[in-house]
C-alpha cells in the first residue's frame, strides 16, 4: 500500500528559494548559496546516518572485479554466502609479502585508488554482495547543476536543517532551537514514511559501477 508522503520532491533552485524566503528579509545577516550549499551536506550525512535512507544492496558476479566505484559511494560490507570479507589495505598485502594477483577463495577485500578488488582474486565465479549507501556530493556554483542526494521525502527536512543553521548564523539561538527541534521531530516520521513506501526512493542510475547478476 502507498501511504500519503509529507515530504516533497525539491530541486536544488527551489530549496535555496524556501530557505532564504523563510528565512526572511528583515535580517542583516547575508545569507548565500555557498552557505546553504553547506548546510545541506550536513543536512543529507546526518539523514543518511540516522536514518539509513541511502543503504543498499546490490548482488554482482566476482567477474566484475576489480571495478571502478564512484567516490560519492560508500562501501559498508562485501560478503560471499553471507560470510562477510574483511577490508585489507594495499600495504598490509605486501607487508605480508602476498601477490594482489594470487587466486582461490576471496576473503578479503580492498580499495585501490578508485577501484575495488577481492583478494585473493577468484578461480571461479561466484555471487558477491555488496551492502553500500551514497553519500552526499558537495554542491558548488549553478544550482541548476545540483542534486539532492537523500531521496524525496527528506527535502522538506533538509529545508528546515538549513533555516536552522541560517538562524544561527544570525545569532538567533532561540530560533534556531526551534526550527532544529523541528527537525529532529520529523525525522523518525520520515523514516516510517520511507519504509512504508512500495516505491524506490533513491531514483536515478545506480551509483554502484557494476553489472548485475541475472
Amino acid at each position: 500500500m502507498i501511504v500519503q508522503q509529507n515530504g516533497s520532491n525539491v530541486d536544488v533552485v527551489t530549496a535555496l528559494r524556501r530557505i532564504k524566503r523563510q528565512f526572511g528579509d528583515e535580517y542583516d545577516v547575508i545569507i548565500t548559496d555557498d552557505d546553504i550549499y553547506g548546510w545541506i551536506y550536513e543536512a543529507e550525512s546526518d539523514i543518511i546516518r540516522n536514518t539509513g535512507c541511502n543503504d543498499t544492496k546490490l548482488t554482482v558476479s566476482s567477474t566484475s572485479f576489480p571495478s571502478n566505484v564512484p567516490a560519492a559511494v560508500n562501501i559498508k560490507r562485501i560478503s560471499i554466502s553471507g560470510k562477510a570479507l574483511q577490508y585489507i589495505s594495499v600495504a598490509e598485502i605486501d607487508l605480508l609479502g602476498l601477490s594482489v594477483v594470487s587466486t582461490g577463495g576471496p576473503g578479503y577485500w580492498y580499495k585501490e585508488k578508485s577501484e575495488v578488488c577481492l583478494w585473493p582474486v577468484a578461480e571461479t565465479a561466484v555471487n558477491v554482495e555488496i551492502h553500500y549507501n551514497k553519500v552526499p556530493n558537495a554542491m558548488s556554483g549553478d544550482p541548476v547543476v545540483n542534486v539532492f542526494t537523500v531521496p524525496d521525502v527528506y527535502h522538506d527536512d533538509v529545508i528546515k536543517y538549513c533555516i536552522g543553521r541560517a538562524h544561527n548564523k544570525n545569532n538567533n539561538l532561540q530560533a534556531e532551537q526551534v526550527q532544529m527541534a523541528l527537525y529532529d521531530k520529523s525525522l523518525p516520521n520520515r523514516r516510517d514514511e520511507a519504509q512504508s513506501v512500495d516505491l524506490i526512493l533513491y531514483k536515478g542510475a545506480d551509483p554502484m559501477d557494476f553489472e548485475e547478476v541475472s
